[in-house]
């Protein structure tokens, strides 16, 4: 994962996710901050020996773990969108 195709992803759903923000992107570790009226979500991605590890810090402070940008992502939509219904995000290229 790239620096510039993290940011994609994240300035991508918030659009789309229409969340009012203030994006913090950092290079060590890969991550970002996503800054909403004093309140922060942390979400940061790195490679281990096995494999993608995603991982959010929410809103309650609980840390999240996931093995995907899809399990990542639906985890995102429940902090980040309470009120709304899961929904599948697909990305083409």
């Amino acid at each position: 994962m790239t620096p510039e195709r993290f940011e994609v992803i994240i300035r991508g759903v918030i659009e789309i996710w229409d969340i009012e923000c203030k994006t913090e992107f950092l290079d060590s570790p890969l991550g970002c901050l996503l800054w909403m009226t004093g309140d922060k979500v942390s979400i940061s991605h790195e490679v281990t020996s096995f494999g993608n590890v995603w991982r959010i810090v929410g809103l309650d402070g609980r840390e999240r773990v996931h093995p995907s940008l899809g399990s990542m992502l639906n985890s995102l939509s429940r902090i980040l969108r309470p009120d709304q219904p899961n929904a599948r995000v697909i990305f083409a290229r």
